[in-house]
């Protein structure tokens, strides 16, 4: 099994429209990785549970204070491998990506395609690492963490 280098990128497009066009552009061909989507998440009590992506994803746009993590993995072998949408209680939102760390030049291109795609300059690429990081400030320190 491959290690992963993981690509994350910032922004403030708390959308469906931008969310759609990020998992449409990096990986149009997915699979959700969950079956439900428990509301707090993780939570062994939670207060809402939704069976379908669509609904966590408007709850998690719509509640802008609202901290939650939503994962698709590729289909059919593609590349990358995992797309993930970090939502934050900051209103900010981490776009990610991952995908077999052989091919760094690759992981290099895709943080620079997201960070186009996305209108940021702020993200990085990491080793297996999820990000840190509750707010934007929090994530630019993760930044400076993973410079090479």
């Amino acid at each position: 099994m491959p290690s992963y280098s993981d690509i994350y990128v910032i922004s403030e497009r708390r959308d469906l429209k931008t969310i759609d066009g990020f998992l449409n552009q990096f990986l149009p061909d997915r699979d959700e990785t969950a079956d439900e989507y428990e509301f707090p998440q993780y939570s062994d009590n939670p207060e809402i549970i939704f069976g379908s992506v669509e609904e966590a994803l408007r709850k998690s746009i719509n509640d802008c204070k609202l901290d939650y993590r939503i994962y698709w993995r590729a289909l059919n072998a593609a590349k990358p491998e995992h797309a993930m949408v970090f939502f934050l209680s900051d209103g900010y939102v981490i776009y990610g990506l991952s995908t077999d760390d052989a091919y760094p030049e690759y992981a290099l291109d895709l943080l620079s395609k997201m960070k186009s795609f996305l209108g940021s300059g702020l993200g990085y690429v990491g080793h297996e690492a999820s990000p840190d990081a509750e707010n934007i400030e929090q994530f630019k320190r993760e930044i400076s963490v993973h410079q090479p």
